[in-house]
């Protein structure tokens, strides 16, 4: 997926752009990278007949672009996975007539004790731009039922519901008589685990959990949750019909002491997922460097590609340089990005896909309230697809 951020890229340039052309091949950076693209095979071997066979070409699939930041940039060796050796994992979970559900559960509900918790939802350095103010001026997480209309279509034909039970934010008992939790439908705080200092309790219909929390890092929001807690409360409620569960939470999220934030997890052999969408409100984006006009697909603007390039280059030290003109001197080429014009030729028979694409893009740029529900609805799929 093509980097979100912007690198500096001027941003009146920015919003000026009109992504006259478009690159559909890797991008200078890919030199840089040490990026290899892997060659054309035929897709026609041991496929049935009518399937695609090996005439894709950029223009329908354009090739991954490396930005600077971009995955793949930043670990172009790592082993490919093919779908055939995805599907002879012995480690995947099935699905069988018992286990054939996927259940979404909203976030938790905050129990009036622990009412400073709305507060740790809502960024405390947020910027809205004056295009937003005047079309939605508070972009809200969506209502859950628009997420599972979106994993129902991704993963057609399984069933995707709604996760019933009770989820709810409470306060930490700090009684130290015991280190257990309690398994009963009406948990007593005196059975409750002793806890750190900074904690707080998620309920369930039948125990009550710590979630451990810490102030945020970059202070974008007063405080976050840990990723691990609340991924033990997904694993704790998994329903027993549950091919899988995604737990849906408006906090900021960390996991390890030297995260600033995560955005989600998943445990894929235990079936659970965790996503937050705190990080993704369109609120946060100037001050996260995202460059909402240049999103995918407008991320193959030539213009846009350049400048990313550029500015990645000139901020690398002149060693680094140096090491990068020894690997192009051993023949890690490439040949010049393949450019497209935005408007396709009139005596053209079909738009290509990407051509389609950014048409729709430029004609209705999306809301932000639309845009905060599509980096929730990419992110869920993204890691219940772990679970399969």
């Amino acid at each position: 997926m093509p980097s979100s951020k912007s690198w500096g890229v001027n941003q009146d340039v920015s919003q000026a752009c009109q992504h006259q052309d478009l690159v559909i091949t890797p991008s200078p950076h890919a030199i840089e990278a040490g990026y290899v693209r892997p060659a054309h095979r035929s897709t026609t071997n041991k496929r049935k007949q009518g399937e695609i066979g090996a005439s894709v070409t950029e223009v329908v699939y354009p090739a991954p672009l490396l930005l600077p930041g971009d995955e793949l940039a930043l670990d172009p060796k790592h082993p490919p996975q093919s779908v055939q050796s995805w599907r002879r994992d012995k480690d995947r979970n099935p699905v069988t007539s018992v286990r054939n559900v996927i259940y979404v559960a909203a976030p938790p509900e905050i129990d009036p004790d622990v009412d400073f918790l709305g507060s740790w939802v809502r960024p405390k350095q947020a910027r809205q731009k004056a295009s937003d103010r005047s079309r939605d001026s508070s972009p809200v997480p969506q209502d859950i039922k628009d997420i599972i209309a979106y994993l129902s279509a991704v993963y057609h034909p399984l069933s995707v519901n709604t996760f019933s039970s009770p989820l709810v934010f409470a306060p930490w008992d700090d009684s130290p008589t015991s280190d257990i939790e309690s398994n009963s439908s009406s948990p007593n705080p005196a059975q409750i685990r002793k806890p750190a200092s900074s904690s707080i309790a998620l309920r369930t219909s039948s125990e009550i959990i710590r979630i451990r929390t810490r102030p945020s890092p970059d202070s974008l929001f007063p405080s976050q949750m840990n990723l691990d807690d609340l991924l033990d409360v997904a694993i704790s409620i998994l329903p027993s019909d549950a091919y899988c569960l995604l737990l849906l939470v408006s906090h900021d999220l960390y996991e390890d002491d030297d995260d600033v934030f995560v955005c989600g997890r998943a445990y894929g052999g235990s079936r659970v997922a965790l996503v937050s969408s705190a990080r993704y409100n369109p609120a946060l984006d100037d001050l996260q460097g995202v460059d909402r006009l240049h999103a995918w697909p407008a991320s193959h603007c030539r213009e846009y590609v350049e400048a990313c390039c550029l500015v990645a280059s000139s901020s690398s030290s002149q060693k680094a340089k140096s090491k990068r003109k020894k690997r192009v001197t051993r023949g890690n080429t490439h040949p010049s990005p393949v450019v497209l014009s935005s408007s396709p030729a009139p005596t053209s028979a079909r738009p290509s896909p990407l051509h389609l694409a950014l048409r729709n893009h430029l004609r209705d740029p999306l809301s932000p309230t639309l845009l905060y529900l599509i980096r929730l609805a990419l992110t869920s799929a993204h890691e219940l697809g772990h679970c399969f």
